[in-house]
């Protein structure tokens, strides 16, 4: 048994089970109550919570995605030449392909959240545009808790096809 691939696997499963718990949460429960809120309440979850969100998921999502690079090459028997071709490489090309897509949304939405969050500081913003960053930032978690979802679902099940 070589420990740093243990190491690797360990870092790899617990930032993955992190980033994907965040964006689940963050799609599924926390957009929509705070939606339920008055702007003066949404305001300031904004102000207090999305740099933090934003620092913290998207470390994980790097840290996942780096530390699946690692795992890809180190794993004995397995390399990037393996990926998309037969099961394990497919299914790994799927993952990462939407790990990758999960980080680019996550992105987008936090841009998405970032306009929200100047208009509602502003005031200047009518309801229709602070309505359009709404929903464009609900669609965008579930685009991406519904990605990330598909690549932990897809690296799960590589080495079983």
């Amino acid at each position: 048994m070589e420990i740093s691939l243990v190491i690797t696997r360990i870092i790899h499963i617990v930032s993955g089970a992190f980033w994907v718990g965040s964006a689940i949460y963050l799609a599924l429960i926390l957009e929509p109550a705070v939606r339920t809120t008055s702007a003066e309440v949404e305001r300031h979850l904004l102000s207090k919570t999305s740099k933090l969100n934003s620092r913290w998921i998207t470390g994980a999502a790097v840290i996942t995605i780096l530390t699946g690079f690692s795992l890809v090459s180190a794993t004995p028997g397995r390399s990037f030449s393996d990926l998309g071709s037969g099961g394990w490489g497919m299914m790994i090309l799927i993952g990462l392909v939407a790990a990758v897509a999960a980080f680019f949304v996550s992105g987008w939405a936090g841009a998405f959240t970032a306009k929200l969050r100047r208009g509602l500081d502003s005031e200047d913003a009518t309801e229709t545009e602070l309505a359009g960053y709404r929903r464009g930032l609900a669609t965008l978690g579930y685009i991406n808790a519904a990605l990330v979802v598909i690549a932990v679902s897809a690296m799960a099940s590589a080495r079983y096809v």
